[in-house]
């Protein structure tokens, strides 16, 4: 009986596989851009969850623990109800017998199954799969030992995967209200770069002297700044934005300081800069306030300038996490180029 119920749903899954794949256009995946939905047997998961949680699943002090994404698992029987969600990770091993085994059979043809078992970093992933900005990943081992290497060698792609989708859909989400294009254009003419500015932030302080735009917006309150430099070629990059990093700040913003104990700093691609992403807390001079910071600093060659995209968040007994992506996800538009809206 077990059987037989297990075939339906495997049709059924197949069925909604197809249909999927033939309708337009999809709906919008649904659940929390923070959540990745977990198909996999507990023995899976244990030997997985370490890998996941490096990168995925990694810790941010905004001063309370927060994790950049959180795992929601989910038996077999439930893969149908939320099988639209908007991040859904499929974890299994096709030599034990389990009803997510025969979930993913009826999802993927049997030439891309023997496709990536044949090659040892092998795993499958698709974009809008069951629905509109949907990250789908499905890893498939041979043993446990296989299935945890597959998502060794993998987690920086599968991890970047997440995040595109994420940004995508963010990027929607934060411009949903508009945008202030005259404001952007008039950044853009008087300085030389771009960044597409949500309907509700005003500006704080524009000083060309001082080298920096500082913006702000309440409820909850955030800061946003560009700040920008001179290169030097005598000294290393890193130390130079480190030092922009310390002056935009401590010196150029005056009323706020950097934790040392909880500052991070990371090398990554953005756009097609070699950057540094720093985050950690800050804390007020003036006041006992403190919070979150998010930065992004690098080299832009065609202004011959160092760059660095900041934001600051002051939002108490409120998760941190959610407004240092929407933060991001502005940063992300950051061109010296003017934005053409379709």
């Amino acid at each position: 009986m077990k059987v037989k119920l297990l075939i339906i749903q495997a049709a059924a899954l197949a069925i909604m596989f197809v249909m999927s794949a033939c309708e337009r256009p999809k709906e919008a995946a649904i659940g929390y851009d923070h959540v990745i939905t977990v198909v996999c047997d507990d023995e899976n998961w244990a030997a997985c969850e370490p890998v996941l949680t490096e990168t995925l699943g990694k810790i941010y002090k905004t001063p309370r623990t927060e994790t950049l994404y959180t795992f929601h698992r989910i038996t077999s029987d439930d893969l149908k109800l939320n099988i639209k969600n908007k991040n859904v990770l499929i974890l299994t091993r096709l030599e034990v017998y389990s009803e997510v085994t025969g979930h993913v059979r009826s999802m993927l043809p049997d030439s891309t199954i023997t496709r990536i078992r044949e090659n040892p970093r092998g795993y499958y992933h698709q974009e809008n799969a069951y629905g509109q900005g949907q990250a789908l990943i499905v890893v498939i081992g041979k043993t446990m030992a296989d299935l945890r290497s597959r998502l060794k060698v993998n987690q920086k792609q599968i991890f970047n995967f997440v995040e595109r989708k994420m940004f995508e859909r963010n990027t929607a989400f934060v411009y949903r209200s508009g945008e202030q294009f005259k404001m952007a254009e008039d950044y853009f003419n008087q300085h030389g770069y771009y960044l597409r500015m949500m309907h509700d932030y005003v500006e704080i302080e524009n000083i060309p002297e001082k080298k920096m735009v500082w913006l702000g917006r309440d409820f909850p309150y955030r800061w946003l700044s560009v700040s920008w430099a001179t290169p030097n070629d005598s000294t290393e990059l890193e130390v130079q934005l480190d030092a922009l990093l310390r002056d935009t700040y401590e010196n150029k913003m005056g009323s706020i300081k950097l934790n040392d104990e909880y500052l991070t700093r990371e090398s990554f691609w953005f756009k097609q800069y070699s950057s540094y992403k720093y985050y950690g807390l800050w804390e007020s001079k003036e006041e006992i306030k403190g919070g979150p910071f998010i930065a992004y600093g690098f080299y832009e060659p065609v202004n011959d300038r160092l760059y660095l995209l900041s934001g600051v968040i002051h939002a108490p007994d409120k998760d941190k996490i959610p407004y240092l992506r929407q933060m991001e996800t502005i940063f992300r538009t950051f061109d010296t180029v003017p934005y053409q809206p379709d």
